[in-house]
């Protein structure tokens, strides 16, 4: 039987163990998910940022349709002429934020954005063309005008259907992404209910059990101690328990013997002096003359 000490080595072994599983596996999931955590917000911000791209591309293909649209109106025509170039600029602006050496965007990203800056290039210069030979007077009305440009729009959906498309991928990743962090939130939940539930039941077992194995055996050794202490030696000392209470039980047994010995040598030179008193002389009845 395991010794007190012993039960509650164990159980603080256990409770110690549950702690420092409990602070591993925070620690671990914690550090996982800050790091999904900081690559959802760097995929919103690609897509947010592939978003306000994609939005002055739309918008480039509505100043040139209202360009189109108002080739015989010189004044309308000026209007959307800059309105163009003035988010050609900031497209190009964003596409080089895209390339730029120390930015959150990946090589393959890069790539992607110098496909996408070529395509804005060959879509600038076929517009910019068509602009000078509306103005010139070389192209007349909206339907020579959009049959003049259209390879050049051919090109610019590379940058149409790209931007899209990686929009959707960076939504996709945020949304893996933070699944993950759910996910190992509800592993870190389950695993530290699963711990403190086993420490728990642990340490509720041991309230239990080691109470009762001290305060029984301690019981009965006292009962026993009583009977001895009223003389009753005759009943050898039998305690159950540990390697403690056990220990000091013998101790008692031993004790009881000694007293039992010492009492029947006692009783031995008690008998053997009355023996000697009842023979002596004087003891003896005087004869009658």
């Amino acid at each position: 039987m395991l010794s007190v000490r012993s039960k509650l080595t164990i159980a603080f072994s256990i409770f110690f163990i549950a702690l420092f599983a409990q602070f591993a596996l925070v620690y671990y999931f914690s550090n996982e998910s800050a790091a999904l955590i900081t690559q959802t917000i760097k995929a919103h911000e690609q897509g947010n940022t592939l978003t306000r791209l994609a939005i002055e591309g739309q918008k480039l293909r509505r100043y040139e349709k209202e360009f189109f649209i108002y080739a015989d109106n010189p004044d309308r025509r000026a209007k959307y002429s800059g309105e163009w170039n003035n988010s050609y600029g900031k497209l190009k602006d964003g596409l080089a934020l895209l390339n730029a050496p120390r930015s959150i965007w990946s090589q393959a990203d890069k790539e992607r954005a110098q496909a996408w800056n070529e395509s804005l290039n060959a879509y600038a210069s076929g517009f910019n063309k068509v602009d000078v030979a509306v103005n010139n007077g070389f192209i007349n009305g909206t339907l020579a005008a959009n049959k003049a440009i259209q390879d050049a729009k051919n090109k610019f959906r590379v940058f149409l259907k790209g931007t899209a498309t990686e929009i959707d991928n960076k939504v996709n990743q945020a949304r893996d992404f933070s699944s993950q962090v759910e996910a190992n939130l509800a592993i870190i939940q389950k695993y530290l209910m699963a711990l403190s539930a086993a420490a728990l039941a642990v340490g509720g077992v041991l309230l239990l059990t080691i109470p009762r194995a001290i305060a029984g055996p301690i019981s009965e050794l006292t009962e026993s101690v009583i009977d001895i202490s009223k003389g009753n030696i005759g009943r050898p000392v039998t305690v159950r328990g540990g390697p403690e209470v056990t220990g000091l039980a013998e101790s008692v047994e031993r004790l009881r013997i000694a007293l039992k010995g010492l009492m029947l040598r006692m009783s031995k030179l008690q008998e053997e002096r009355n023996q000697r008193t009842a023979n002596t002389p004087s003891n003896k009845p005087k004869e009658v003359a």
